[in-house]
């Protein structure tokens, strides 16, 4: 069945209303274990032993492993993606910061904070991009209205002040932006994750790199 906004939107209402206590507790066993191992890797009886429960009583609920799939996704798209990170992330884009540096770094610093405290949640997120083709166009769709868009408008602001070279492509300003941010934290939440990071020194240097390809300043001799 091909996954739809409107599908996750019904698996929402389920995630949100569970038909029993059991049902929760298999949803959030599989939560962890979809972040851990993917949904190929996962298998139904790793799914109940997590739950404490039988596979039995696992296809009462869920007839397939993908019908369990969905209803995570719902709830992490819905629950966690959708109305806390995307709607902040969005906000903090709109802000005014007195200067793109102090702007730039905020933001990172603000989605670094959010992901440390569920990381589960963004393996969660890339396997699900990578599993799943239709998840991946609707979590893009909605990255783009949300986030790409807006994020335009806001470094065609700095471009306008006279921070960011008019002669540059504000699209690939955009997305190259999005790429740093997010290959910084996948390396520090899902690559490396004991590696020993300075975050705020990272975040600098990070801003540095970029800017110093977009600045307006002539470079000194």
């Amino acid at each position: 069945m091909k996954l739809t906004l409107k599908l996750l939107q019904s698996e929402f209402e389920a995630y949100k209303n569970p038909q029993s206590e059991k049902e929760k507790e298999i949803v959030n066993a599989a939560e962890e274990i979809f972040a851990e191992l993917g949904f190929s890797g996962t298998t139904t009886a790793e799914l109940a032993k997590k739950a404490g429960t039988t596979e039995r009583t696992l296809f009462k609920y869920f007839p397939t492993k993908f019908d369990l799939y969905k209803r995570v996704l719902a709830g992490l798209l819905l629950s966690t993606i959708l109305p806390n990170h995307m709607s902040d992330l969005k906000d903090r884009i709109q802000s005014k910061n007195p200067n793109f540096k102090e702007w730039y770094i905020s933001i990172l610093k603000a989605r670094v904070e959010s992901v440390a405290k569920e990381p589960q949640k963004l393996k969660l997120l890339l396997g699900a991009i990578l599993f799943s083709k239709d998840f991946a166009e609707i979590f893009g769709q909605l990255w783009k209205i949300n986030l790409y868009d807006t994020s335009l408008e806001a470094y065609r602001n700095f471009q306008i002040k006279g921070e960011i070279k008019k002669d540059l492509d504000l699209n690939q300003i955009v997305r190259v932006s999005f790429s740093l941010g997010a290959s910084f934290i996948i390396t520090k939440f899902v690559l490396a994750p004991k590696f020993p990071i300075d975050v705020d020194r990272e975040i600098e240097s990070i801003f540095s790199i970029f800017y110093e390809g977009i600045s307006n300043q002539k470079s000194r001799k």
